[in-house]
């Protein structure tokens, strides 16, 4: 009998406290989500629209309703008009341009949980992740609290039948007084927030400015293949300290693409690699002659791209998808002439093992070709081979030189590599 009275009792209360709040929240004006051009927007309250439909005084409800003291009526305000009011729309956007982007690998996953696509808008990135991730694992607490309030309210209901016969029934009363109370203080968490501020429980979107990729044309805007007076046991030296200090993130070294040793030169191990710091050292070039074979470094999946502007001076290129023991490493090559392998054929979207032959070096810019001025490597006499020019590098053609575009920004042939991930690349080099 005791226990039926006091479930009543405290379900009761439990009920009466989460009514007060919402009577307590019924004075606040009910919150909107509004977007903006397609993208998320700040929440937004009817309070303005209250005020002109009823005049100073108005308060809108939590379901719309606007209540006028001065002259006894009522108004509806709805989430369009307060939107429109703003200029924004009341509309959940039509998401037309997502990002494929990396998204957070959770520890624990959160059962038919999943993050929303990255939308790409006016140059910027919303990005909503950390709202998904706060909101669902509110709602992943809530589960487990009931899960845990039920089996101590059991337990409880165990001890204090087991206790009646003239035990102590003390213990029990508490226990499933604290499973009641602390459930109920979990589900008041969101109107807590709300009646504080209504914006603490609606998340925005995360905005950043896009910026466009653009490493490969940095990294191939300097001397590429231009050598230099730097020592190869200068080079040495940065390779020994990579070696002691480094870290590789993949189980298989990265082999030479050409079959020797990288340039060692002022363009990547001291300009852009900061003066010898081989952390910042994610470019090499290797020197080798037109039409040779090219390497994988690592064993990986082929993605091909033939270069048809100046809007990067990689050329032709080839990005390599670390699988197997290179999983997790990508890298890019440049100044290709084609895409062939020893048996002629094209294997893109292919995965190959380190070691295969994946195209053949390019470099070789036409005698008729007006490469932009800012591509450096021109000074050097660059563009001056005569012959037939290559055109279709899906095709194993008999040529000898490139247009500008598919050639890069190079002095000659030569290869350069760019290690886009995996850790540092001298540790992982095979030098």
């Amino acid at each position: 009998m005791w226990i039926m009275s006091f479930f009543l009792k405290h379900i009761l209360a439990t009920f009466l406290m989460v009514g007060f709040m919402l009577l307590g929240s019924a004075n606040t004006a009910f919150a909107c989500t509004c977007y903006e051009d397609g993208g998320l927007s700040s929440s937004l309250d009817g309070t303005a629209e209250c005020v002109t439909a009823c005049g100073e005084g108005g308060a809108t409800e939590e379901d719309g309703v606007c209540d006028c003291p001065e002259s006894n009526t009522s108004a509806t305000i709805t989430c369009e008009t307060t939107c429109a009011a703003a200029g924004y729309s009341h509309e959940p956007p039509t998401v037309t341009d997502t990002k494929d982007y990396v998204e957070p690998n959770l520890n624990v996953d959160i059962p038919g949980f999943s993050f929303t696509d990255v939308i790409s808008k006016k140059g910027n990135l919303e990005i909503s992740w950390l709202g998904d991730y706060v909101s669902s694992v509110y709602q992943y607490l809530v589960g487990i609290g009931a899960f845990l309030a039920i089996i101590m309210v059991m337990i409880g209901g165990l001890q204090y039948t087991f206790a009646a016969g003239g035990g102590d029934t003390a213990k029990a009363k508490k226990r499933i007084n604290n499973a009641i109370i602390g459930f109920s203080l979990l589900l008041s968490v969101f109107m807590i927030l709300f009646l504080v501020n209504p914006n603490l429980v609606f998340f925005d979107a995360l905005k950043l400015l896009e910026v466009n990729e653009i490493k490969l044309d940095l990294a191939a805007s300097g001397d590429e293949g231009v050598p230099s007076n730097i020592s190869r046991s200068t080079c040495d030296a940065i390779v020994a300290t990579a070696k002691d200090d480094g870290t590789c993130d993949i189980s298989q070294t990265v082999i030479s693409p050409t079959g020797g040793q990288p340039n060692c030169g002022n363009h990547h191990w001291f300009d852009d690699g900061a003066n010898g710091d081989y952390k910042k050292i994610n470019n090499l070039d290797f020197a080798a002659g037109w039409g040779l074979e090219i390497k994988a470094p690592i064993s990986g999946t082929l993605t091909y791209e033939k270069q048809t502007d100046d809007k990067n001076r990689c050329g032709n290129r080839v990005t390599i998808t670390g699988t197997g023991d290179a999983a997790g490493a990508s890298l890019v090559i440049c100044h290709m002439k084609d895409f062939i392998n020893d048996s002629g054929k094209v294997l893109d979207g292919v995965t190959v093992e380190q070691g295969a032959t994946i195209g053949h070096i390019g470099g070789n810019c036409c005698d008729d070709q007006n490469p932009p001025a800012n591509w450096y490597s021109a000074k050097y006499g660059w563009c001056n081979v005569g012959g037939t020019a290559c055109t279709d590098p899906y095709a194993a053609q008999s040529c000898s030189c490139q247009d500008y575009q598919q050639a890069g920004n190079t002095s000659g042939p030569h290869v350069h590599m760019t290690w886009e991930r995996g850790g540092d690349l001298l540790t992982c080099l095979d030098y």
